[in-house]
């Protein structure tokens, strides 16, 4: 029994890391547009202040955060989630871009 229990745990921590291993690089996308990354269907946001973040629905055990560019360049990040639980889930960077935010995008691991 602890052998199967064993070999289970294996196989769901190897389609686990494959399911990472396969997820299409996500590309940046303006505040307001849509973003796909694996199975988590992803919204990028600004706030008045210049703030951006990244707002991701779905199931997928893989932490991410939202990678925020502005306009002249500089790069924020939000704080890590996760959606291995399901639900919908906000990492906001406090980036407060001085023009306005160029592009944001998932950083996952």
């Amino acid at each position: 029994m602890k052998l199967a229990t064993r070999r289970l745990a294996g196989v769901g921590i190897a389609v686990a890391a494959i399911m990472v291993l396969l997820a299409p690089p996500a590309s940046a996308v303006k505040p307001g547009e849509r973003l796909r990354y694996g199975s988590l269907d992803c919204v990028a946001t600004a706030d008045a202040e210049w703030n951006g973040a990244l707002s991701c629905s779905g199931t997928m055990n893989v932490s991410w955060r939202a990678k925020v560019k502005c306009y002249l360049g500089f790069t924020y990040y939000g704080p890590w989630q996760n959606n291995a639980t399901g639900g919908t889930k906000e990492s906001k960077s406090a980036s407060k871009c001085a023009v306005y935010v160029d592009d944001v995008t998932i950083d996952a691991i």
